[in-house]
């Protein structure tokens, strides 16, 4: 009886530890997503009424950078404009002199990484009272990071003796799932949720 007892506490055990959830590879996508948003405290953003964008993404890749403006690029501009449309703002030309400006930056950073394996060479057992070890090595693997980053610079108010425009606002999209547009309207509901000192209207 005891031993029946027994059986069906661990029967009980391993079928409850199957059905949980693991909760890192049960992630979606957009569970994954980390959204990291500054701003410049000193500001009262009600001061700006208009804003433009820029008309290309910069992509950053490692040491290189450059523009491009791919189906995907113009996604996420266009989910940017009108979720600050939603904020109270009006888009107009980069001619028309805006209040603000926003850039978007795609940036992917690869990183080398070197591992010892093992990580002591006295790692081992014993034989026959003798230690044993394994000798040490090194091994080499690469980890790559993507994400989006979005900047609000400072128009209104830029500084004409040292031409330079301070970044009132910026946002960082981690995660996975950052090339799939259908997540793009969400992505903007959180880095703007995650602002509401952003909302003039």
């Amino acid at each position: 009886m005891l031993k029946k007892a027994s059986f069906l506490i661990i029967f009980a055990a391993i079928w409850l530890t199957s059905c949980t959830k693991d909760p890192i590879n049960d992630l979606t996508d957009l569970d994954s997503q980390v959204f990291i948003t500054n701003h410049d405290k000193s500001i009262d953003f009600k001061q700006f009424k208009t804003f433009s964008i820029a008309d290309s993404v910069i992509v950053v890749q490692d040491e290189r950078s450059g523009t491009a403006l791919t189906d995907l690029d113009k996604q996420m501009l266009s989910s940017i404009i009108s979720k600050m449309q939603s904020q109270g703002y009006t888009y107009v030309a980069a001619s028309s002199k805006p209040d603000v400006d926003l850039t978007v930056a795609r940036i992917t950073n690869t990183y080398l990484n070197v591992t010892s394996t093992p990580y002591s060479s006295y790692y081992g057992g014993y034989y026959g009272g003798y230690g044993y070890g394994y000798p040490s090595y090194y091994s080499y693997y690469e980890t790559s990071e993507s994400y989006w980053s979005v900047s609000m610079l400072d128009l209104k108010n830029a500084n004409a003796t040292t031409k330079t425009l301070n970044v009132v606002w910026n946002a960082q999209i981690r995660g996975s799932g950052l090339a799939n547009t259908d997540y793009f309207s969400q992505m903007m509901d959180s880095i703007f949720g995650q602002s509401t000192y952003l909302k003039i209207n």
